[in-house]
């Protein structure tokens, strides 16, 4: 007969053929998501930190009458990278280290469930009658990276990009209100203000500075259609942000709604590791990223598929009317992150603190029935005009072609420097110019930078 065993655990348990008691537990078997071992018994594990106050719970299957502790809490450590600790017969040390979270408990603390009560207590004997009332959480799996290798940059083999000029393109959204978010989520307060929500509306472009209106952190914006966009065989719409580069990338979800009241979220994915911090000179790869608009340089748009959502009965996918862009919040701090599809956190360049943090909209244009390669991408204009560092703080380096014209602006407008590039890259000192945001101007294309 199948056995349903509960522990808690204690730190001055003698490990010598101590034996499983049936005893009430806050969590059940179904709820448990980390288990180990091969067996038709099964045992939960408990162990609660007391400070803070969290108990995490793994499972435990297994064939034989009785379980020592000491195999279960081995074989759990061996397969759960994060938990730790030392001792054999007597526990020294006990640990849990997830992302920027430690728990850890010292000697001569025990922890067991009793009757579905909790509490954390010292003991200097080994009693089975200590209780504590914190509840009981299910360990997570750990992350695993989908091996899934989407499509790169503009340019490379199978991008699915598509051109803001393509004749594919049959519509624009007429219509766009963005509800603004933070400067910085971290300070709170400023809101962003670069942009109005007409540059939402209409035709995207190849420019970095016009037609552009900013999220901010968490921010978002719902864009509406003349007509209802229809799930056709191919792409259906593409959205287009104002990215620099191929590899500084400001990201956003996508949902779309039938009726303006209920939005359903294209499945996002994003590989991009979570362990370390995304600035503004850190490269994202495209690669890694599925199903989060802003994939791609300014010009081009990335695509999404109605067909995805089919089977949602929330959404009607031939009667599309509204759709919601949300900025990913690139923190990798659980406190202010957003996660993808599988719950995996999305990081991109965070804090990007200034008038235009967050995702930049430049667009959303209809298509009818798009797949990749119907145009050339080839006989498009030259890229965005490539200006870096950026954000900088004593130079810029604007690449251009000999001969050709650069202008610096400040934000108002106001000329600063106007020179002619003598080869292919030109340096601009901006050393003696204060913080800010300011525009630079060659072949005619523009960009933004902005001065730390």
């Amino acid at each position: 007969m199948k056995k349903f065993l509960f522990f808690a655990f204690m730190m001055c348990a003698l490990f010598n053929g101590l034996q499983a008691q049936n005893v009430d537990a806050t969590i059940s078997p179904d709820k448990v998501k980390f288990w180990v071992g091969e067996g038709s018994n099964q045992a939960v594990m408990i162990i609660s930190w007391c400070e803070p106050a969290k108990a995490l719970a793994w499972g435990y299957r297994f064939d034989a009458e009785k379980l020592h502790v000491s195999v279960m809490l081995h074989d759990i450590a061996e397969a759960d990278s994060r938990l730790s600790y030392e001792g054999t017969g007597y526990l020294t040390d006990l640990r849990f280290v997830q992302g920027r979270d430690t728990f850890a408990i010292s000697p001569d603390w025990i922890m067991y469930n009793h009757n579905g009560g909790y509490s954390c207590a010292q003991a200097d004997t080994i009693t089975w009658v200590s209780t504590w009332n914190t509840p009981v959480e299910p360990v997570t799996v750990p992350f695993e990276y989908d091996q899934t290798v989407y499509d790169g940059v503009v340019g490379t083999e199978g991008c699915q990009a598509i051109h803001c000029q393509d004749p594919a393109i049959i519509g624009w959204a007429t219509g766009c209100v963005v509800t603004r978010g933070f400067q910085n989520m971290l300070n709170g307060g400023a809101l962003v203000t670069y942009g109005t929500d007409a540059d939402g509306v209409g035709a995207a472009t190849t420019s970095t500075t016009e037609h552009v209106v900013s999220l901010g952190d968490g921010g978002s914006a719902v864009l509406t259609f003349e007509k209802p966009i229809q799930n056709k065989p191919g792409y259906d719409f593409a959205v287009f942000e104002n990215s620099f580069s191929d590899t500084f990338l400001e990201l956003a979800f996508v949902e779309v709604s039938s009726d303006g009241e209920n939005f359903v979220r294209f499945p996002a994915v994003s590989n991009t590791q979570a362990d370390t911090q995304a600035t503004d000179r850190t490269p994202i790869d495209a690669t890694k990223l599925h199903n989060l608009a802003g994939k791609y340089r300014v010009g081009y748009g990335t695509p999404f598929d109605l067909e995805e959502l089919a089977d949602n009965k929330l959404v009607d996918v031939n009667n599309i009317t509204h759709i919601r862009l949300v900025d990913v919040v690139g923190s990798i701090d659980t406190k202010y992150a957003t996660f993808d599809s599988r719950g995996h956190i999305v990081n991109d360049p965070f804090p990007t603190d200034s008038y235009s943090a967050g995702f930049d909209l430049s667009g959303i244009c209809v298509l009818d029935g798009w797949t990749p390669g119907q145009t050339s991408i080839a006989q498009y204009a030259r890229p965005a005009l490539a200006i870096y560092p950026n954000p900088c703080q004593s130079y810029v380096v604007v690449e251009a072609e000999a001969g050709e014209e650069v202008v610096l602006y400040n934000l108002q407008g106001a000329e600063l420097l106007r020179q002619t590039a003598n080869d292919s890259r030109m340096t601009i000192s901006m050393g003696n110019l204060p913080s800010g945001i300011y525009f630079i101007r060659c072949a005619g294309q523009s960009a933004k930078i902005i001065k730390r």
